[in-house]
């Protein structure tokens, strides 16, 4: 994740020749990489990375409130007039955003220019870059206040005039410019209760803080320093707190809407190549079958007609059957052949190897035990008066004898 740190001096005459401090991070939050570079050159080289961003703290102000009302929805709309009382700005020009609830059960908030945030939007889409989340960079020591009173410590974070990080465990963290960081510790003394007017101070002395002549401070050196590695994990959760791209400016550089879409897409895109993996292999069995069923439609129709061409085998088998194929007369070959096979059926003996029908004429080829069963059948169709029979040969062989029979109507 790449962590990029708005300048204080950001105008819109630079937006495209501005300057950002910038941080590389792994997983775990340790910054690998660091530097300073245009956004443009930032694209270029980490195109691929998530980013982040952190506001500057002379641009935001954050606030800790008690707020009674629970609801997300309400929290958010009573916000700008909770902190009317505490801004000197018009709430139309002013963009406030709820945070999380502290310890003490005050509610955090954070309160930047309208104008700042659509300068800021302007820089990310100059790059088309979408910004994950942008952070006030006090949010980021939060959780580093002391059991008691004020820590001071140098600020670790690049900045054009030194600043100090005053945390504490009743308010929101505060960088504050060195040169005003004296009057504004006397302010922020005044409010605080004699028993709770305690300093904890690292890189600055007494006479630095203009303490001398407070006796009724109780000021205490601490060697602990910033941890700009632990800062800058906060920018690492999933939904950091105090994120300013929320209200109107979620819309444009959140997450696009289509991305919450993006699971049931998934599942539907899977859902659909099952559905034309099965349609296809479907199809595939279908075309085998009708192949095979092609096939044993020819073979039927040249074992039965076997001098004839398959153009439609049903018309032509109808057509055979009723005796209405070109060059037929009389009645239908079908019926020719139910006569014949009434007869044959009366020899036990007798079995068909094969035959051939027209709509004229019946050839037949059968297997008799004998030629007096031959002979017998030959004078059952003789009986027939309608039946012509003619024996087109006969041969004997161990399994009996073959016969070759032509029947035909008389008189055709």
């Amino acid at each position: 994740m790449l962590i990029v740190l708005l300048p204080d001096d950001l105008q819109d005459d630079s937006l495209e020749r501005a300057s950002l401090h910038w941080w590389r991070l792994e997983r775990d939050g340790s910054p690998p990489e660091h530097g300073q570079d245009n956004l443009h050159a930032l694209k270029l080289r980490f195109a691929g990375q998530r980013l982040r961003a952190l506001a500057p703290a002379t641009a935001v102000s954050l606030y800790r409130l008690t707020m009674p009302v629970r609801g997300t929805a309400s929290i958010r709309a009573a916000l700008p007039f909770a902190l009317e009382d505490q801004l000197s700005q018009d709430l139309e020009l002013l963009h406030c955003v709820p945070g999380p609830r502290r310890s003490d059960g005050r509610l955090a908030a954070a309160v930047v220019e309208t104008a700042s945030m659509e300068r800021w939007q302007a820089l990310f889409a100059g790059c088309q870059w979408r910004l994950e989340a942008l952070i006030p960079l006090p949010a980021l020591h939060a959780g580093e206040t002391p059991d008691q009173g004020l820590m001071i410590r140098r600020s670790p974070w690049p900045c054009v005039i030194p600043q100090a990080l005053v945390t504490a465990r009743d308010e929101e963290p505060v960088l504050i410019e060195t040169g005003m960081l004296g009057l504004w510790l006397k302010r922020r003394l005044g409010t605080l209760p004699e028993d709770d007017r305690i300093i904890q101070a690292s890189g600055f002395s007494r006479d630095e803080l203009d303490l001398e002549a407070d006796s009724a401070v109780d000021f205490t050196h601490v060697p602990t320093t910033v941890d700009l590695q632990g800062a800058l994990g906060y920018c690492l959760q999933p939904s950091p707190p105090l994120n300013l791209l929320a209200g109107v400016f979620a819309t444009s550089l959140v997450a696009p809407p289509w991305r919450k879409m993006r699971p049931p897409l998934i599942a539907a895109s899977v859902l659909v190549a099952v559905l034309l993996a099965q349609f296809s292999f479907e199809w595939l069995i279908l075309a085998r079958e009708r192949d095979q069923l092609v096939a044993s439609i020819e073979t039927t129709f040249n074992n039965s007609l076997p001098n004839s061409r398959m153009v439609q085998p049903v018309t032509q088998f109808r057509q055979v059957l009723e005796g209405s194929a070109p060059g037929s007369s009389g009645q239908g070959g079908g019926e020719l052949l139910y006569e014949a096979l009434g007869v044959i059926a009366q020899t036990d003996s007798a079995s068909i190897k094969q035959f051939r029908s027209t709509p004229a004429e019946v050839e037949i080829e059968l297997q008799l035990a004998s030629f007096a069963e031959l002979e017998t059948l030959r004078a059952g169709l003789a009986a027939k008066p309608q039946l012509q029979e003619i024996l087109q040969g006969a041969d004997s062989g161990a399994e009996g004898v073959t016969a070759r029979l032509k029947i035909s109507r008389r008189g055709s």
